[in-house]
């Protein structure tokens, strides 16, 4: 009875979703990115970038919802070299306050947990290779997967990857990951969405 229930609440969940996702891909039909600039101002525009932006990395609908607005602000004609300084600078802010939230979540582990997570740091620390890839991963996840941040940043904090090293990372990344979809979008390759 609750299998049952709980595979309702999916299929419930699902359809309103795929019902949102369809009316949205509907009203981009109707409106164009333009117009959708024009209605909100080209100031307004750069500070919904930047909030957006800076809870982008968050969560995976998060992660959709600043690439999704990302394009269509670049295609509707706000300058690009702005918006890339504006969400580079806000979503790696939002990145590197989600590290120092990980890194002070580890603090308040106990118990087993504290001891699988030393295992874990111990494995980095014992294989040098494996330390010195850690930057390199790091950047190219953060920097070319669409996918949200916070998996691998809060991993890394939970190791206690040191955060002078991470900010660099994080930096770099969200610049790249920004410039990369920008230059896509003005291409007009749009290979994410």
């Amino acid at each position: 009875m609750k299998n049952t229930r709980k595979r309702i609440k999916k299929i419930i969940l699902f359809l309103i979703l795929a019902i949102f996702v369809i009316s949205l891909m509907n009203l981009l039909f109707i409106i164009s990115p333009e117009e959708i600039v024009n209605k909100i101002g080209v100031r307004n525009g750069y500070i919904l970038a930047f909030v957006v932006s800076f809870f982008g990395g968050f969560s995976a609908g998060g992660s959709i919802s600043f690439i999704s607005l990302l394009i269509t602000l670049v295609v509707g004609g706000m300058n690009p070299v702005y918006l890339c300084l504006i969400t580079g600078i806000s979503l790696a802010i939002g990145d590197m306050i989600m590290f120092y939230i990980g890194s002070k979540g580890r603090e308040l582990i106990r118990g087993r947990w504290n001891n699988k997570l030393n295992k874990v740091a111990n494995v980095f620390k014992k294989r040098e290779w494996l330390e010195k890839m850690v930057p390199v991963i790091s950047y190219l996840y953060i920097g070319f997967v669409p996918l949200p941040n916070d998996i691998l940043i809060l991993f890394l904090a939970a190791v206690k990857y040191p955060p002078k090293k991470m900010n660099g990372i994080i930096i770099l990344g969200d610049f790249t990951f920004v410039l990369m979809i920008i230059i896509l979008a003005t291409k007009g390759i749009i290979l994410f969405i």
